[in-house]
């Protein structure tokens, strides 16, 4: 192995020999990968290449005129907050892809190279640089960059000083993600920890995410008791002068307008001076790392350019050392030095006893179905409590529920009809977090959907089976995103049924769209991994088309509501229920639809399952 352990601190001993070998082991790959994925994938991949770099153009050219002609004359506090509402997008859709992919990617695995006496710091810099060449790290540099560009022609060349200190900037958040997966991918060796990791670090990261949002309905809303109080005041009296006749209608419907926009929207940030915002965002920008760019750009607007090059020498230790630990910590990960540590034996200690799986639960027998459909439905069942994947998809919707509920507002009072809509569409948002999963129920599968192929079961069990196995969950769900809906804007008592109801044929709808996506537009995943392993350019255009087909799926369960909506528009009935007598009608229907459907797509699955089989088994490279 060319390099050690002991390698200095930055890691920049580099044969460019071996670097440039590197650059054309991973080029050469890149086209066998094209010539196997076949023609319309790379296409589809050239089409969003193409539109990523109109996404980069269009940023790079509002942020230059914002530069040139709005942030000309702008005090250096307004520079600093434009910066900073700049880096917290970057941030804040950063870690949204941070968390689709917790685990870091490698493009060359370091492990094919440590036998070959090369120096392994061009294959590191190299699975850096292509970590952090994403969409969102492109289209944010060129903003930056045209922001930079604009400033420093329009306030002159002081601002130069701005363009090191993004460099360092993105140095310095991309090294520490890339340390911290790396991190992740030693701790993830102990396949026991493997799952709490991944959990964990799903619900740290969406509470970050969601943080800012959080904390700022709680500081505009719900505890200002004396705002609240002295909105009504405002209403009461201007409730006075309409009685009195001194406005007219019109007139009163704005003013209450504007008077709960002001205490909407004002609370307790209404008291806060813009001085106090100014000082606010200066401290936090001179102690915080990731505020050094934004408080460099108001000192360099100033003339002070010491503030931004100790700023962009800080960030480059700050980058420097992460890569540094990073390359250590995947020199050892790579030689075997995590996970080998093995468990201290003592002569007190007492062996277990032999303990034997319970199998309760596979041994079970559901009602009303066949013996090979309740065993597929188990088995899929426990699997899914199980896989690590399977567990970071279904936090997604649990986490959507908690803060959804957060959002709602108990001060607002929507329209009867509009609370069972609000049900609905929290429902939706549910399935539609879990189309990823049930759109592709047999790569998950992976080789174990040989067992299917082979087993003597009915293809319409096997379809049936993976249906029932997440009924519990999603039905659960949806039932505690309807109980949320009830409890913050209370509904009727048959609208609250009819909603509960509705479940049912939504569900029903969403499996067998699901089962048309897994047998049409398979995809094969990695294990322990969300993200398809090069999947087909026409499975791409498939499942972007049910991604759009989902919404219309849907909309027919949304006609009993509609119905009531127009009976009640009409005033032909108001005491109906023809919400809920037609939800039932219609999950009557669909219930009995589905088996029928189940049948068909059964024939389907029959005969695509050797195409099906040669997809999510093979090779994931």
């Amino acid at each position: 192995m060319g390099t050690t352990l002991g390698d200095d601190i930055w890691g920049i001993r580099m044969n460019w020999q071996h670097f440039r070998t590197f650059l054309w082991l991973r080029w050469r790959l890149r086209v066998n990968q094209n010539k196997r994925a076949g023609s319309a994938s790379v296409w589809i991949q050239r089409f969003f290449l193409a539109c990523g770099i109109a996404a980069a153009v269009v940023m790079f050219v509002i942020f230059l005129l914002l530069g040139l002609f709005v942030l000309e004359r702008q005090s250096p506090a307004i520079l600093m907050l434009v910066w900073d509402g700049l880096v917290a997008a970057f941030l804040f859709v950063w870690l949204i892809e941070l968390l689709v992919e917790l685990q870091r990617s490698e493009i060359l695995s370091m492990d094919k190279f440590l036998h070959l006496p090369v120096s392994l710091n061009g294959a590191f810099l190299i699975n850096y640089a292509g970590s952090i060449l994403s969409p969102v790290a492109v289209v944010a540099l060129s903003a930056m960059i045209g922001l930079s560009i604009g400033l420093t022609v329009s306030r002159g060349p002081s601002m130069l000083v701005l363009f090191p200190l993004v460099a360092t900037f993105f140095m310095a958040v991309t090294s520490i993600t890339y340390q911290f997966r790396g991190w992740l991918a030693s701790l993830m060796m102990n396949k026991r920890r493997r799952r709490t990791i991944i959990s964990i670090a799903t619900i740290v990261f969406v509470l970050i995410v969601n943080l800012p949002n959080l904390l700022t309905q709680q500081w505009r809303g719900g505890g200002n008791i004396a705002a609240r109080a002295e909105m009504e005041k405002e209403i009461s009296r201007l409730d006075q002068l309409l009685a009195a006749g001194r406005i007219d209608k019109d007139e009163h419907r704005r003013q209450v307008l504007g008077v709960r926009g002001k205490y909407r929207f004002g609370g307790r940030l209404a008291g806060l001076q813009p001085d106090e915002i100014q000082q606010t965002a200066t401290m936090v920008n001179t102690v915080v790392p990731l505020g050094w760019l934004p408080y460099g750009a108001s000192t360099a607007a100033e003339g002070r350019v010491l503030p931004s090059l100790l700023g962009a020498f800080g960030l480059v230790l700050i980058g420097g050392a992460s890569l540094a630990r990073s390359y250590r910590t995947t020199l050892r990960l790579y030689t075997g030095q995590f996970g080998s540590r093995k468990p201290r034996t003592t002569a007190l200690s007492v062996p277990a006893r032999p303990t034997t799986a319970s199998a309760g639960l596979l041994e079970k027998r559901l009602p009303w179905l066949s013996e090979q459909a309740s065993a597929i439905a188990l088995a899929c069942f426990r699997s899914l409590t199980r896989a690590p994947e399977a567990k970071l998809l279904l936090l997604s919707p649990m986490i959507l529920v908690v803060i959804g509920s957060m959002f709602m507002r108990n001060n607002s009072d929507p329209p009867e009809l509009l609370r069972p809509l609000m049900a609905f569409a929290g429902i939706g948002m549910i399935l539609a977090t879990l189309l990823q999963l049930a759109g592709n129920q047999f790569g998950f599968d992976r080789s174990g959907f040989r067992t299917y192929v082979l087993a003597p079961a009915r293809r319409r069990d096997i379809l049936l089976g993976k249906n029932l196995a997440l009924a519990p969950l999603v039905l659960g769900l949806a039932a505690a995103v309807v109980v949320a809906v009830q409890v913050i804007y209370p509904m009727r008592a048959d609208h609250f049924l009819a909603a509960l109801t509705q479940t049912v044929p939504m569900y029903l709808l969403f499996c067998l769209l699901g089962n048309f996506l897994s047998m049409l537009a398979p995809v094969p995943v990695a294990p322990g991994s969300l993200k398809p392993s090069k999947p087909k350019g026409m499975a791409i255009l498939i499942h972007l088309g049910f991604l759009f087909l989902f919404p219309l799926a849907l909309s027919p369960t949304l006609i009993p509501l509609g119905i009531e909506f127009v009976l009640s528009w009409a005033g032909w009935s108001t005491w109906f229920p023809a919400y809920l007598v037609f939800i039932l009608l219609e999950s009557a229907a669909v219930i009995c639809v589905y088996p029928l459907v189940v049948d068909w797509q059964g024939e389907l699955l029959q005969r695509r399952e050797q195409q099906i089989l040669e997809v999510v088994t093979s090779k994931i490279e």
